[in-house]
């Protein structure tokens, strides 16, 4: 391990709160703000770099044969494309009860 991949972590693991700040708006101080809106473009900005920095030092084909990134980046996807509906879901079945 060296100080590229503690970097490559550290962007994906710190992009899933501000990700789950802002699809919640809640304020959370983020590089762009307290906005939500500014925490999910910070989330897709350190998914993005997290991803450019892999494919710079390793190349894509080495993305199949790391398990963790691989959970790690399923994980944030899948907020990514669900949060939203996940967020509102619940947020109706707590009105339910």
């Amino acid at each position: 391990m060296n100080f590229i991949d503690f970097i490559i972590g550290a962007l994906l693991v710190n992009a899933m709160p501000h990700l789950i700040f802002g699809l919640t708006k809640s304020h959370f101080l983020g590089m762009f703000g307290y906005s939500s809106k500014g925490n999910i473009i910070y989330a897709i900005l350190q998914f993005i770099i997290c991803l450019g920095l892999f494919w710079f030092n390793y190349g894509c084909n080495a993305l199949l044969e790391n398990g963790c990134l691989i959970g790690g980046l399923t994980v944030l996807v899948l907020y990514f494309v669900f949060g939203k509906f996940l967020v509102k879901f619940y947020k109706n079945q707590e009105n339910i009860t």
